[in-house]
């Protein structure tokens, strides 16, 4: 076999253009990488500043909830050593770190649901499910084995 110079230069320029391809989509993967990269910690930088400006608006009386579901009403806020004191219930307390409180209930959503129009006279009675009478016990009718039934 006779060796070409026109077939290497070509085989070496199909070699040349697939590298070149090869970069582009590596430096086009880089930047996507990138700009997740970016809008992560823009979204966490984002959501943290509004908790800090949640934080620095607590004030005793008002209604949160913790990050693991106990709602109470502030009593006390140290701000010093990241305290807040709550009132779970009358007479019961519970003192927790600042970044425990997750969120601040709005007490106007309770107050914003509509009077309902109906009565007790409104809801009808079901005298099969309201009779005391029956016969059945409290699990249900008695249970008839057909295997009784036969002849021994």
């Amino acid at each position: 076999m006779t060796y070409n110079a026109e077939i290497a230069t070509v085989i070496a320029q199909a070699e040349g253009g697939q590298e070149g391809g090869s970069s582009m989509f590596m430096l086009l993967m880089l930047a996507v990488l990138g700009l997740l990269f970016f809008m992560m910690i823009r979204r966490s930088r984002k959501a943290m500043k509004t908790q800090q400006e949640q934080r620095a608006s607590l004030q005793p009386g008002m209604q949160v909830m913790t990050t693991f579901g106990l709602y109470g009403t502030i009593i006390e806020l140290d701000r010093d050593d990241n305290k807040v004191v709550l009132e779970l219930s009358p007479g019961h307390f519970a003192t927790v770190h600042l970044q425990a409180v997750g969120q601040v209930v709005e007490e106007s959503a309770a107050e914003e649901l509509p009077e309902s129009g109906i009565t007790v006279d409104d809801i009808p009675d079901y005298p099969e499910q309201t009779s005391p009478e029956t016969s059945d016990s409290e699990y249900g009718s008695e249970y008839k084995d057909p295997r009784d039934d036969r002849d021994r």
